[in-house]
């Protein structure tokens, strides 16, 4: 978490609320909602993600999808979103070496041995989650968020899986802290 900001106001706790995720892939919306959703089941609040009962075209519809939350009766909606995505590359050199080479009667004792290049890919992913009263669309908490993932040869790719399982157990750790949860 970069920042975060409760309502001072807001002395209730979460009890019954739809996980809603806005990413770009559609099995990473229903991924990211579902372990959510999972892990808030876990600590005893009712919890229900968003891809079950509103498809991806109503998303854009705030009214539709405040109708369908509401038909839910969840008093909190969280909606986390990708708010952007920054990327270097770095290109490892190829190196070749000499060893020497023990068999072979004729010919050179040395050989080369030339190791490939590779690309290491290094970011972060930045992310906003609103957490919402459902029934006066008043904002209770909101936070930033910034998660690293690498790749390449040099080090291995974070499943996006992985990188989700720890994304939300961040945010139900800082639930917990402000006394959101239990």
């Amino acid at each position: 978490m970069t920042e975060a900001w409760k309502d001072d106001q807001y002395r209730g706790t979460i009890r019954k609320v739809v996980v809603l995720g806005i990413f770009e892939e559609r099995d990473t919306r229903k991924i990211f909602e579902d372990e959510f959703a999972d892990r808030l089941r876990a600590r005893g609040v009712e919890a229900m993600a968003s891809h079950k009962f509103i498809s991806d075209a109503e998303l854009p519809d705030k009214d539709v999808v405040i109708g369908k939350i509401k038909k839910r009766e969840a008093d909190t909606v969280i909606v986390t979103r990708l708010v952007d995505i920054e990327t270097e590359q770095t290109t490892v050199s190829g190196r070749s070496y000499i060893v020497p080479k023990y068999y072979g009667y004729y010919g050179n004792y040395y050989t080369y041995i030339y190791k490939e290049g590779y690309t290491v890919e290094e970011g972060h992913a930045f992310t906003e989650t609103n957490l919402y009263n459902v029934g006066d669309e008043k904002l209770i908490w909101s936070g930033r968020s910034k998660t690293n993932f690498s790749s390449g040869t040099g080090s291995r790719p974070i499943p996006r899986y992985e990188l989700i399982q720890a994304f939300v157990k961040t945010l139900i750790d800082r639930f917990s802290d402000e006394k959101l949860i239990r």
